[in-house]
């Protein structure tokens, strides 16, 4: 039986058409997949609303609570996972945004720190603040 040699022909019929799998390793979809089309875990939602709580308690205790009044935390999101979180605070006056966002800045490591101390985790989560007037939805 003779040996049948590939043409130059056959290849580009194979590589004519882009399928959605095309460049994509097989062995990560399948992790991918397994991974990502979960929802939120459990214990990292319960790590958020802990936060949520202790920062509400650890921003009436501030030095400078008095310019916090009526300032409110409104979520806690992880992003992209638990060792980083994402707080949304509003505020109900527009003219303090500001004010409320360098305060929460300035005193980052204290609220930082309370949330370390009221969870139990080998490292504490980063957080990264985005000050809202109240009513008004997050970009």
């Amino acid at each position: 039986m003779p040996l049948r040699k590939r043409t130059e022909d056959d290849p580009r019929a194979l590589c004519a058409h882009l399928y959605p799998d095309d460049g994509v390793d097989p062995r990560e979809d399948k992790r991918r997949g397994a991974r990502y089309d979960r929802k939120p875990d459990r214990k990292i939602r319960q790590l958020c609303k802990q936060a949520a709580r202790t920062l509400q308690l650890a921003l009436g205790a501030l030095p400078a609570a008095d310019a916090l009044v009526g300032v409110a935390v409104r979520e806690v999101i992880p992003a992209p996972n638990a060792g980083r979180l994402f707080v949304v605070i509003t505020v109900p006056d527009p003219r303090r945004q500001q004010e409320v966002a360098a305060i929460v800045e300035r005193y980052g490591g204290k609220l930082r720190a309370g949330v370390a101390a009221a969870i139990t985790r080998r490292r504490a989560p980063e957080l990264t603040f985005e000050v809202i007037v109240e009513g008004g939805d997050r970009d």
